[in-house]
Formats: structure tokens, C-alpha cells, sequence
């Protein structure tokens, strides 16, 4: 039987992001209505974020994948906005893939990215997920990012988590890195089904849940919130 702990930041973002994140899990809902509780779930992670941090004014970048860009990661922008935080955006186009022989082990290469100027002075880095459990993608990003970047503090943000992953992403990194994070989830879970999705985590695999034909349909998407982002900047 699943166990479902939600964290002291869900009862702070209050009862419409926990009724958010509830629906996530309803299998029935609609792609439209789901995108729409995934952007309110940002909404609240980043009004939560900004409101913790007093970020009027602080530089932070928004690092994103491509299925959660129009979603969870606008609501999270929405907030920042509305905070008057300096935000900047990355958005990366990963393939996830098991290699051959290596059991148990996943990698996420990326495979295209939009990225917009890292500020020298960063003071927050945000990296976003809809769920995190093997951490392979948030790992590959965050290190993709590492190369140019030296934020003050990186932060990891997710809906839902599954037990245990903020140690094993913790581990990937060496102990300078590892103590800047910070992490801004809503709940946790410690169950997986047959297929490998937590439960109830955010009602299944996140590509179909949002509508895209799977792996290569999202892959193949080019999110509005970049589109707008690249019209605003001129």
C-alpha cells in the first residue's frame, strides 16, 4: 500500500494546491484539465519560493524540460513575475534511455535546448521537474547548467518525489554542489507500479497524462512559454 507524506511546504502553499496536486493523480481527467492543475501546482510552488525568499529584485533561472514548460514551469514563472524576480529561462529536450547490459541504470542525454543568458551574479538556480525519481534528468541538466553557472543556491522543485531521490541525486554531485541544494516539493512516495510510475504520484507517465504521443511526440513540441518568451525578448 502506497504511503503519501505530504511536506510542510504543501500545507504553507495551502488547500488549493493540495487539491491540485490531488487531481494530478485522478486518472479520468482530461489532458486540458490536467495541464491546468499542473500550472496551478506552480503557481503555488513559486508563489511559495518567492514569498520564502524575497526574490523582488534576485536573479533567478528557471530550468526546465520540455513537457513541463506550457505547465507546472509557466505557473512557476507566473509567480516570479508577480514577485518582480530577474528570471531567466533554460528548456531542454531529453531522451531518456536504458543502456544496454547496465541494469537499473537510466540516462537522459539532451537532445536540443533553448537557452536564454546566465546572469554573472546568479543568486538562484531552479531546476524543475514534475516528478523526480531516478533523478537522471535533473542530474543531466543541473550538470549541463554547472558548466557555465555558479549560483548561490540551486534549487530542486517538483510536484511529487519518490522516496530516497534526494539522496541519490545528492550523490552525483560532489559535496560543494550537493550542499547548495535546496528542495521544494510537495509530497513524497514510496510506491511504484508494474510500469515503474510512483503512486500515486502524478497519475501515471506525465508525456501521455499532457497529450503528447509519447517520448518522440513531446520531443517534437516547441512549448508557447517559449515561443512568448522569445516574442517578449524582441
Amino acid at each position: 500500500m502506497s504511503t503519501r507524506i505530504l511536506s510542510p511546504l504543501a500545507d504553507a502553499a495551502g488547500l488549493d494546491a493540495i487539491k491540485a496536486l490531488g487531481l494530478l493523480a485522478n486518472l479520468e481527467l482530461s489532458a486540458d484539465a490536467y495541464g491546468k492543475a499542473m500550472r496551478e501546482v506552480g503557481r503555488a510552488l513559486g508563489r511559495s519560493f518567492a514569498r520564502l525568499n524575497s526574490v523582488s529584485g534576485q536573479t533567478v533561472y528557471l530550468a526546465v524540460t520540455v513537457e513541463d514548460a506550457d505547465y507546472l514551469a509557466a505557473g512557476i514563472a507566473e509567480a516570479l513575475q508577480q514577485a518582480h524576480a530577474l528570471t531567466s529561462v533554460a528548456c531542454f529536450w531529453n531522451t531518456r534511455k536504458k543502456p544496454s547490459g547496465l541494469k537499473g541504470l537510466d540516462i537522459a542525454p539532451i537532445v536540443n535546448e533553448y537557452r536564454e543568458p546566465i546572469p554573472e551574479e546568479l543568486e538562484h538556480l531552479i531546476v524543475v521537474k514534475s516528478i523526480i525519481s531516478g533523478a537522471c534528468v535533473v542530474k543531466t541538466n543541473l550538470m549541463h547548467l554547472l558548466e557555465d553557472a555558479s549560483p548561490r543556491q540551486i534549487h530542486i522543485m517538483a510536484p511529487v518525489i519518490y522516496k530516497g531521490a534526494e539522496d541519490r541525486l545528492a550523490s552525483e554531485f560532489e559535496d560543494e554542489i550537493a550542499s547548495k541544494f535546496q528542495y521544494w516539493l510537495l509530497a513524497t512516495d514510496d510506491e511504484k507500479d508494474e510500469s515503474g510510475n510512483i503512486v500515486p504520484g502524478i497519475g501515471g507517465e506525465i508525456y501521455s497524462r499532457l497529450g503528447f504521443a509519447g517520448q518522440k511526440g513531446k520531443n517534437a513540441h516547441y512549448p508557447d512559454f517559449i515561443k512568448e518568451r522569445i516574442l517578449a525578448s524582441g
